[in-house]
């Protein structure tokens, strides 16, 4: 798995594993852990005006996060990860 470093508005770096990646929608979305193996959903954007530098955030509506995690949950069925929903 690939790590990826993130830094914040306020300058803060956060490094992450990449755990998976799909598209939905149109969306790409990234499910990452941290070192202590909290999972996050992740959805990539891109400013109409800057279209090579991703943002990402973690705000996602309630049925959005749903229908992505289900996708993770299922991408990751047949491995050693178990995704827990809250």
């Amino acid at each position: 798995m690939s790590t990826i470093e993130f830094t914040d508005s306020e300058n803060n770096k956060f490094e992450y594993e990449v755990i998976e990646t799909t598209v939905l929608g149109g969306n790409t979305y990234l499910l990452v852990a941290d070192d202590e193996d909290n999972a996050f959903i992740l959805k990539e954007q891109f400013s109409p005006d800057d279209e090579e530098t991703a943002e990402y955030t973690g705000e996602l509506t309630d049925s959005e996060y749903d229908a992505v995690a289900a996708v993770f949950s299922q991408l990751l069925e047949d491995g050693d990860i178990a995704l827990e929903l809250d």
